[in-house]
């Protein structure tokens, strides 16, 4: 039975609503989150209804009795402080851990995510021709990424975090219209790979994005 109050309105089109749904699978609280469907595509967070919600009539939203969380990366860390309880692997027991996973969580949302956005948005306005024109400030940034996975197997810790869930969500979208390059960024590569493995990937994460792929394939060839 959902926990009264946590409800999360989503659409599991959108890649920092996958991040979320990633992690309350990892944390093992399916069962505790009631779902709300708003339908992207049919201007379901343009209503009256879902703008008393978010005025920013984005998704996903949290809300969790008095409290509302209307950006993936606040309710990341609120549902690892929620239900991550200590000795859990996506646990963030310190300040200097909360540093690293927020640092993270910042790449993506400043630089990651906002460039996928851009293109995703001119792709869907059908504003681009060619696609391959609009690479190169996502490959700039999947740059940087391959340089921070040299030295750690994950984004952020040396263990699986809720960064991970943020910047997979990101770049496996990326990866339908700019495939991820073993040659070019071995590292992202093989990260995007283990993150792949994860059991909950498919469900959480993969069903969403060939949804995306489906509208994707109406303004271009994928």
């Amino acid at each position: 039975m959902a926990t009264p109050g946590m409800v999360l309105f989503y659409d599991d089109v959108s890649p920092p609503v996958r991040s979320v749904l990633l992690a309350i699978a990892a944390l093992g609280v399916k069962d505790r989150v009631q779902l709300e469907y708003v339908n992207l595509f049919a201007g379901g967070h343009l209503s009256e209804d879902f703008l008393q919600v978010n005025p920013l009539h984005t998704v996903p939203v949290l809300r969790h009795g008095d409290l509302t969380l209307t950006d993936s990366h606040a309710i990341l860390v609120y549902l690892c402080d929620t239900f991550a309880t200590e000795g859990d692997a996506l646990a963030i027991p310190d300040a200097q851990t909360r540093a690293k996973v927020f640092n993270r969580l910042c790449f993506n949302n400043g630089f990651l995510f906002q460039r996928d956005a851009e293109i995703m948005r001119k792709i869907f306005r059908g504003d681009v021709t060619n696609v391959s024109d609009h690479f190169q400030p996502l490959e700039q940034t999947l740059d940087v990424l391959e340089k921070y996975l040299s030295g750690s197997p994950y984004t952020a810790l040396d263990r699986l975090s809720v960064a991970d869930f943020s910047i997979v969500a990101t770049v496996s979208t990326l990866d339908l219209i700019m495939p991820i390059k073993a040659d070019r960024w071995p590292n992202v590569r093989g990260w995007f790979e283990r993150m792949k493995a994860l059991p909950y990937y498919q469900t959480e994460n993969q069903i969403g994005l060939e949804k995306l792929r489906e509208k994707l394939s109406t303004k271009m060839n994928i």
